[in-house]
């Protein structure tokens, strides 16, 4: 009884403790990266660049790519998983770490370094933690759904969807949304669970397996994703991305 009310205490927690996530164990499974346009044909991808203005990187480990596609298939008819954010380069991660480091520095400046921190780790994990980041294993990503217009369905009225007034609502039961967005969610949340995913109670919009964060939320003391180096695919965009901007600054020049 005590082994479950602890589980179901981790399911719920909204902060995973970087501490105890490095106390989880990670066995390598060494399941490949995957591209998610070519394995999940009826999952939209996000079009907009990444937060340096590069195309985004739509891999998967290959087990997460077949869970997508169950979890598309529960949805109701007319209705699709949209994806923003997959795998991350560890640069990358650093990237968007010191981005919202220092918008909550501006934000607040009487917050002491422990708390910039503190609240930084909440929406963005460390990419020096021993625990690699989610999404720099290949086993994190983040989503919402699409309903038959098109439109992505309202998961934080009545605030916006915008960042950074999203993280207003963030945590994935917010007292703060409406009935309509919490439905939403629970239907986000029934699909991706239902298939094998665990949720970061934190962000609504964070599902993972097979990374650290997943193992804690079960009560596990192993991952089998630890950090997944670049594919030979994946280089390839990140070139083409280095390319385009040495040219768009020589132009400049």
């Amino acid at each position: 009884m005590q082994g479950k009310r602890k589980r179901r205490r981790r399911r719920g927690s909204v902060v995973e403790p970087i501490r105890e996530l490095e106390r989880i164990q990670i066995i390598e499974c060494g399941e490949p990266l995957v591209p998610l346009k070519e394995r999940c044909p009826e999952i939209v991808l996000t079009d907009e660049p990444d937060r340096q203005g590069n195309p985004r990187l739509f891999f998967v480990r290959e087990t997460v790519a077949r869970m997508l596609n169950e979890a598309q298939a529960l949805l109701p008819k007319g209705y699709r998983l949209k994806v923003w954010s997959a795998y991350r380069t560890l640069d990358y991660q650093r990237f968007i770490y010191r981005e919202v480091y220092e918008r909550f520095k501006r934000e607040h400046p009487e917050w002491p370094e422990n708390i910039l921190r503190r609240q930084t780790n909440r929406f963005v994990h460390p990419p020096d933690a021993k625990a690699p980041p989610g999404h720099c294993t290949g086993g994190a990503v983040d989503l919402t759904i699409v309903g038959p217009d098109g439109r992505e369905l309202d998961m934080t009225s009545p605030y916006s969807a915008e960042v950074p007034e999203r993280m207003l609502t963030a945590e994935t039961f917010s007292p703060k949304i409406s009935p309509q967005a919490r439905k939403n969610r629970e239907l986000l949340l029934r699909v991706m669970t239902a298939v094998g995913f665990t949720n970061y109670a934190g962000e609504w919009w964070h599902f993972s397996y097979g990374d650290s964060g997943w193992a804690w939320r079960l009560g596990r003391k192993t991952a089998i994703y630890g950090l997944a180096e670049p594919t030979p695919d994946i280089l390839e965009v990140l070139e083409r991305a280095r390319s385009s901007a040495s040219a768009s600054a020589t132009g400049a020049a």
